[in-house]
């Protein structure tokens, strides 16, 4: 069922061929671990638009931050593993590759078993998005939204040819890892100083830039805060110590918290679990 915060349309009612579902998630709060499922002779499209998501394929682990394209595989196991569907923006896409009578949104059939196959061939792979695949995204929901007639349905397949040729323009190019040596200083700094308050002009410093342009840098790189960015360090870090330390406030205050409260408070916003309840599901589990 569509909500505010989640919608999903079904493209083969709309009469898109090789086109299964288009969704749309913006969640303010985590909510419940994706379970282990696959989608049967379709790829799936991931465009995470702002916040994190993780996901397990099978035995391997992909994280997808702001601005992050992932393309899942046909017929391959998949969920958020340990964690939970995260606070964001997110659509996905699914395109069926089956053999069928249909080509993929009424383009030659040479043309849709090219665009498939390349598909397939860029999966299992984190890569960097552009602003116009979000603009066309948006463009795309809006669509399916608020008109039905033939036109609107022709606008529709020339949107999703878009997407599929932007995607797999953007997964082949070379991606910049010049950030990464710059987070990398700063995961160091906070995992240094994680048993107290890190501040962001701190952060700023090491990163050798005005604070008003780090946090501006910072969000459009990562696609979080950097005050979230540390705090999610710290709650991965808490779930190791929840079941080693010897009791709920003395992680809390081992990793700068001011207070257990607040502690249960940060950590329940990006598990979906009171420490207690994740203490129970670990024994429970073991």
């Amino acid at each position: 069922m569509n909500s505010e915060e989640r919608i999903v349309h079904f493209l083969p009612d709309y009469g898109i061929n090789r086109c299964l579902q288009f969704g749309y998630y913006k969640y303010s709060k985590v909510r419940e671990q994706l379970p282990v499922h696959k989608h049967t002779n379709s790829i799936e499209l991931c465009f995470c638009i702002n916040g994190e998501q993780h996901y397990q394929i099978n035995d391997e682990f992909f994280k997808l931050n702001g601005n992050d394209i992932l393309i899942i595989p046909p017929n391959e196991n998949h969920s958020t593993g340990d964690y939970p569907e995260d606070k964001g923006e997110l659509f996905w896409l699914q395109i069926t590759c089956s053999d069928s009578d249909d080509s993929l949104c009424n383009l030659p059939e040479e043309h849709s078993l090219y665009l498939i196959d390349a598909l397939e061939k860029a999966s299992k792979q984190v890569f960097k998005g552009a602003f116009q695949v979000k603009f066309m995204l948006d463009r795309l929901l809006n669509e399916l939204e608020t008109s039905d007639v033939i036109l609107s349905k022709i606008y529709i397949n020339q949107l999703i040819i878009q997407i599929v040729l932007e995607v797999i323009q953007l997964s082949k190019q070379k991606q910049e890892y010049s950030p990464r040596q710059k987070l990398n200083l700063i995961d160091e700094f906070i995992i240094d100083n994680m048993h107290r308050i890190v501040y962001v002009d701190e952060l700023a410093v090491i990163s050798e830039i005005s604070v008003g342009y780090f946090k501006s840098w910072f969000k459009n790189t990562v696609g979080i805060p950097p005050k979230e960015y540390v705090n999610r360090l710290k709650i991965e870090q808490s779930k190791i110590d929840l079941l080693t330390k010897e009791n709920i406030t003395t992680v809390a205050y081992d990793l700068g918290f001011s207070s257990s409260q607040y502690f249960s408070t940060i950590f329940k916003k990006f598990t979906g679990y009171t420490p207690k309840s994740y203490i129970s599901s670990k024994e429970n589990n073991e």
